[in-house]
């Protein structure tokens, strides 16, 4: 039975948790995360230039699919403008190197030597190392983009070097043809562009901590029971560890939840707070709490990003 301070906090309830559910011991959230290159992102539109080389066109038509792919709620990023002549915040564009190389090499490899009655599909009786003639082929895929903004900016600079090797024997064919993984390579170069300078929109979920160590004795079973409760009551269950922290504060599974429940509400300042605490009480280096603090920090500047680009700001005007 939960003690009367708990009991009181679970009967008070809190707000509605927006977007969020409780999934066994964990709650699912669905969560804005800033672009790794913050001011590419502020951009409202953007048009995808010419990128020299034999696969530059590939590339370019890649990267704008894959920016004008919509996120998890229907959205897209950029406004993204065609044409050579279009008028747009940014303009990337850039240079692609594509290089094949076959080589021959030998390799020993087990075959069937004699089968049962001489047939071809007979049932192997004897196999020896025979040595055959390979093909090893290696594909590099080097691209270089650059992102300007107004003003000529530079608001992203990177190099993509992708690299793909595979090898058959005589009688076999390769895996996959030198296009299809020249493709393969192009297009995980876009999804890369795109993970660069688009913030991402994500669902995921993160488990509540259960560990009772160090917990007063008579506070566990009220504990397990309000991990339990998160699974029915997600705003009575928060409340509760609220008044449990007051009990025994600076606990560290009490404090990581506590961080889990402010980050479902989306306060993600508090959470942060919470889970920089958090970590410190666990220790042991990198931890659940340390993560969440990153998490945590991330969701804050997607928040800020997101505002500052509905206000109009431009890259670097925070």
């Amino acid at each position: 039975m939960l003690p009367m301070p708990i009991r009181a906090a679970i009967a008070v309830g809190a707000a509605s948790l927006l977007a969020t559910t409780a999934h066994a011991e964990s709650v699912r959230m669905t969560g804005r995360f800033a672009a790794p290159y913050r001011d590419a992102a502020m951009l409202d539109s953007l048009r995808v230039g010419r990128i020299a080389g034999e696969d530059g066109m590939q590339l370019a038509l890649a990267i704008e699919r894959a920016l004008a792919r919509p996120d998890i709620e229907g959205g897209t990023h950029f406004d993204l403008v065609g044409g050579r002549g279009g008028d747009a915040d940014g303009l990337l564009n850039g240079n692609v190197v594509t290089g094949v190389q076959e080589t021959k090499f030998k390799r020993k490899e087990k075959e069937c030597v004699e089968r049962e009655g001489g047939k071809r599909d007979g049932k192997c009786l004897r196999e020896e190392e025979v040595e055959k003639d390979c093909t090893r082929r290696v594909i590099n895929v080097n691209a270089d983009l650059r992102l300007t903004g107004p003003g000529g900016r530079v608001l992203y600079s990177v190099p993509r070097p992708r690299r793909d090797e595979t090898s058959w024997c005589r009688g076999q064919d390769p895996s996959r043809t030198t296009e299809e993984a020249i493709r393969a390579m192009i297009i995980d170069i876009a999804e890369h562009v795109r993970a660069d300078i688009v913030p991402s929109v994500e669902l995921y979920s993160i488990r509540f901590r259960e560990s009772t160590r160090g917990l007063p004795k008579p506070l566990e079973r009220s504990f397990k029971a309000i991990v339990k409760q998160t699974q029915r009551d997600l705003p009575a269950a928060c409340a509760a560890w609220a008044a449990m922290d007051v009990q025994a504060p600076n606990h560290p599974s009490i404090t990581f939840d506590l961080g889990l429940c402010a980050e479902s509400a989306g306060e993600y300042d508090k959470a942060l707070t919470l889970y920089r605490r958090a970590a410190l009480l666990i220790g042991r280096g990198g931890n659940e709490a340390t993560a969440g603090a990153e998490r945590a920090q991330r969701l804050i500047d997607g928040r800020a990003d997101e505002e500052a680009r509905r206000r109009g700001r431009g890259p670097g005007q925070w």
